[in-house]
C-alpha cells in the first residue's frame, strides 16, 4: 500500500476534528455553515479513501485518537484569533499541503491505475479547502470551491473507476 495515501487519510481525521472544533466552539457564528461545509470536505475524502482501503483489503484506523488529538490540539492554538487573522493562517498553513498533495498526484509514474483515482482525490480536496481560505482572504465567499468538491465527488460514485 501506498504510504502517502494512508498519510493523507490520517489527515483527513486531524482535519475533521480540527474543523469540528473551530464549528463547535469559534465565537463568529456566522461562520458556522463555512466549518460545516469543510467538515463535509473532510468527511467526504476520508470515506472514499476507506473505500480504496476496503477495495484493496488494507485495515486502517477511522478513530486514530493521535490524529484526532492533534487535530484538536491545533485548534486550540488558533481559536481566539479574529476572522480576518485566523483566515490569512489558514491559507498561509493548507498552501504546503495542497502543493504537496498535488505533487503527490502528478508523479502519475509512480502510481498504479486503482492509486491514480485516490491520489486525484487527495489533491482536488486539499485544493478545494486552499481555495477556500484563498478567497476568504479576499473577502469572498470560501463555500463556492468546497461545494464544488462535493458536487464533484459524492458517496454514491467511488473515485474507484
Amino acid at each position: 500500500m501506498n504510504q502517502n495515501i494512508l498519510t493523507a487519510y490520517q489527515g483527513e481525521l486531524y482535519g475533521i476534528a480540527f474543523f469540528e472544533y473551530f464549528a463547535k466552539h469559534y465565537t463568529e457564528q456566522k461562520q458556522q455553515i463555512l466549518w460545516d461545509t469543510l467538515i463535509a470536505v473532510e468527511v467526504r475524502t476520508a470515506k472514499l479513501i476507506e473505500a480504496y482501503f476496503d477495495c484493496i483489503q488494507q485495515p486502517y484506523n477511522s478513530r486514530d485518537t493521535k490524529m484526532i488529538s492533534k487535530g484538536e490540539a491545533d485548534a486550540q492554538k488558533w481559536i481566539a484569533l479574529p476572522w480576518d487573522e485566523l483566515v490569512i493562517t489558514l491559507e498561509a498553513w493548507v498552501k504546503p499541503y495542497e502543493r504537496q498533495y498535488r505533487d503527490w498526484y502528478n508523479q502519475t509514474e509512480m502510481h498504479t491505475a486503482l492509486e491514480l483515482p485516490i491520489f486525484e482525490l487527495i489533491a482536488a480536496h486539499e485544493t478545494a479547502i486552499y481555495a477556500c481560505w484563498k478567497n476568504a482572504c479576499q473577502q469572498k465567499s470560501g463555500i463556492e470551491p468546497l461545494q464544488s468538491f462535493l458536487t464533484q465527488y459524492t458517496l454514491q460514485e467511488s473515485p474507484l473507476r
